[in-house]
């Protein structure tokens, strides 16, 4: 029976980043960026896996805001004005095993049936910035094709998948653990905006790798924005 369970929850392992979100919101005169569950649990950040936090404005160079965080146990505070800000999460190496889910790349972890690396991405802009589609050539994110400046709830959106600023064909969209569909081969997919106030969209791909720490390198990317009611 264990060994059943193993199998299945392997067959998950490509979906499970989106298990967790990992998202940044504007919060007074800064931002605040959380992990766990949005409008639920949240969980710990390790401030050592938070390895770059990016403002950018208008034409302006991404500014590197990672020296001046603060850090909290369940969240990272930055204060700074931003048309757009990223948050890379560097979540290491996990390895299921017959015990369960290590944080451990498969080189060190006992009698691992899968294993693959984690790499988060969180990103906010401000609908209202003509710098709310530049992208920051992170490994995986998501940017505005439509206006956003715009639209409602309700209303319908179109978002490209880049990767290092190229299209990502055949990401998942999802938005609150609910998937939407798939990026098509331009990297573009477009969905329906389902709040009033903030939406946060998310997309995931998972890449083989063959290496003796994992299987696969699985990339996760939000977008957070406000929505005009």
């Amino acid at each position: 029976m264990k060994l059943l369970a193993i199998a299945v929850a392997g067959l998950l392992v490509p979906s499970a980043g989106l298990a967790h979100d990992f998202w940044v919101e504007r919060a007074g005169e800064g931002f605040v960026v959380r992990y766990g569950h949005r409008g639920a649990e949240l969980l710990a950040i390790d401030a050592g896996k938070v390895k770059a936090i990016r403002c950018a404005n208008r034409s302006a160079t991404p500014k590197d805001l990672l020296p001046a965080a603060s850090f909290a146990p369940k969240e990272v505070r930055v204060a700074a004005r931003c048309d757009s800000l990223s948050v890379f999460h560097s979540g290491g190496f996990y390895s299921l095993t017959p015990d369960g889910e290590v944080n451990l790349p498969r080189s060190k972890a006992e009698n691992a049936v899968k294993a693959w690396e984690s790499r988060q991405f969180a990103k906010w802009i401000d609908a209202r910035s003509p710098a709310a589609a530049t992208p920051f050539g992170d490994d995986l994110e998501i940017v505005p094709v439509t206006d956003l400046s715009t639209r409602r709830e309700g209303d319908k959106v179109t978002l490209k998948v880049l990767s290092q600023g190229k299209p990502v064909a055949g990401a998942l969209i999802a938005i609150d653990h609910k998937p939407l569909g798939e990026t098509d081969s331009s990297g573009e997919v477009r969905i329906r905006l389902r709040a009033a106030g903030v939406e946060s969209v998310s997309a995931s791909v998972r890449r083989q790798l063959s290496t003796p720490e994992a299987d696969a390198l699985v990339l996760e990317a939000s977008l957070t924005f406000e929505v005009g009611r």
